[in-house]
């Protein structure tokens, strides 16, 4: 097994240049959405503790709502006209921005914080589909699982790096308390912007083929998104593993945006978050070696399985932790290896059904519309929001083990829906649909049924 996953294939100043916008944004997901904003928000902007997890779940139902409306259209755009790294950019720089605005929100500053937060995180967003579309100009298909995983594990490799900063930061500084953390939401916006930089700099975008007659940039948005609509039967396959990614994506989002939230549930305070953060890291690291190694032979429809079988036995064994804490007669005595136990489990579904769901999308949608199927992709992705609403308020109301026993359920009905997904038609689909455009130059022939397999000749831009 070689040291270096990616040896040998061509581009690599270009898969560099590209990853290093997955470590920049790791800033925003990880202290503002999974660890430190979401604590600040709940306790330090929203006094009224019943409420606290539904106006959290809202807000961020709110931005996903928002990403929801844009994205396809962006996609749709960027695709006809070559922008999808000047999307990536400008969203990013945006994000980086609002985020070291989050430093002046003040105790109760609600709307203060709903301003700045909606359009950040949609901002984040909206880069995550524009990164995530770049695949097919730094690789073949065949190499999507490897390059997509890679990827994830450089990210959370710097997620770590993140948060022992952030814990070096609480202790020299003393800053353990939500409404001392401000300065570490104007250091994620900083991180964001420093490490878009290479990809600025570096990354190339493959020249569009532009529409023959001229169109508005609204007008290509709505008529390539309207021509996707209507071959939904044609890319059906694709079109399932977006509604699944939808339900288990729900599960994915509870995760990022109520992690810390439930740790400090358990007793979690402060530095031991960080540290237990940074142990599911290591274990969401450990996550994305699976796919980058396996996906691309095991099969992508078969990897998802896997990964949404041990997703569900982890959510089922975190409500059954739950509930018997909240039964224990003292609560301060009641162990805690089981929550680290099954926080190690939850990193690493999280790490591998991410990296796994981008390959998987990728390997279906046609490498000339990948920007505007990854758009799709955000828009039913980014609709798991309003699945965290039920949970949230179901928590509220009932507690957390019956919000996990509904987590669960969103698992089990993505899970079903992945089933019918036929990955060998799906990506025959794709494949005729990139013949059609002209771009493809030599036609090889796959293992197994003989079936003729049109593959890029080479790429504009590339290093």
């Amino acid at each position: 097994m070689a040291v270096y996953p990616l040896a040998g294939l061509p581009r690599q100043g270009q898969i560099w240049s590209w990853m290093s916008y997955d470590v920049a944004n790791q800033s925003f997901t990880l202290l503002i959405n999974t660890l430190l904003f979401s604590l600040f928000f709940t306790q330090v902007v929203v006094t009224d503790e019943s409420r606290s997890a539904t106006m959290w779940s809202l807000m961020y139902a709110a931005s996903m709502l928002l990403t929801v409306v844009i994205s396809p259209i962006a996609g749709a755009i960027a695709d006809e006209r070559g922008w999808k790294k000047l999307g990536m950019l400008a969203t990013g720089m945006g994000c980086a921005v609002l985020t070291c605005l989050f430093g002046l929100i003040p105790a109760g500053g609600l709307w203060i914080a709903v301003l700045l937060y909606i359009p950040a995180n949609c901002l984040y967003s909206l880069g995550e589909n524009f990164l995530s579309s770049f695949l097919p100009e730094l690789c073949e298909r065949e190499q999507f699982g490897k390059v997509s995983g890679f990827s994830w594990g450089v990210a959370y490799f710097a997620a770590l790096v993140l948060l022992g900063l952030t814990a070096a930061g609480m202790i020299a500084m003393r800053l353990e308390s939500p409404d001392q953390w401000r300065p570490f939401f104007v250091f994620a916006g900083i991180w964001f912007a420093i490490f878009t930089l290479p990809t600025l700099v570096f990354l190339k975008e493959r020249p569009a083929a532009r529409s023959a007659v001229a169109m508005s940039l609204w007008t290509v948005g709505f008529v390539r998104l309207g021509r996707t609509v209507r071959e939904v039967a044609r890319f059906r396959d694709l079109a399932i593993l977006l509604v699944a990614s939808m339900f288990y994506g729900t599960a994915m989002s509870v995760v990022i945006f109520f992690a810390s939230i439930l740790a400090e549930e358990f007793g979690f305070k402060a530095t031991q978050l960080v540290i237990f953060t940074a142990v599911i890291t290591v274990s969401g690291v450990l996550g994305t070696l699976i796919p980058m190694r396996f996906q691309d032979r095991f099969g992508h429809r078969r990897m998802m399985v896997v990964l949404l079988l041990l997703w569900l036995v982890t959510a089922l064994g975190l409500a059954l932790v739950a509930w018997l804490f909240g039964r224990a007669a003292d609560q301060a005595a009641f162990p805690r290896w089981p929550v680290w136990l099954v926080g190690n489990f939850l990193g690493f579904g999280l790490g591998s059904l991410g990296t796994a769901n981008r390959a998987f999308v990728g390997y279906l949608a046609p490498s000339t519309r990948s920007a505007e199927f990854f758009g799709l992709w955000g828009l039913v992705f980014k609709l798991a929001a309003i699945g965290t609403i039920p949970f949230a308020v179901v928590k509220d109301r009932l507690g957390t083990p019956a919000s996990l026993l509904v987590l669960a359920g969103f698992v089990v009905v993505g899970l079903l829906l992945t089933l019918f997904v036929d990955e060998r038609r799906g990506v025959a689909a794709a494949r005729a649909a990139d013949a059609e455009a002209g771009l493809m130059g030599r036609v090889q022939t796959i293992a197994g049924p003989q079936i003729a397999v049109p593959v890029l000749e080479e790429r504009a831009g590339s290093t």
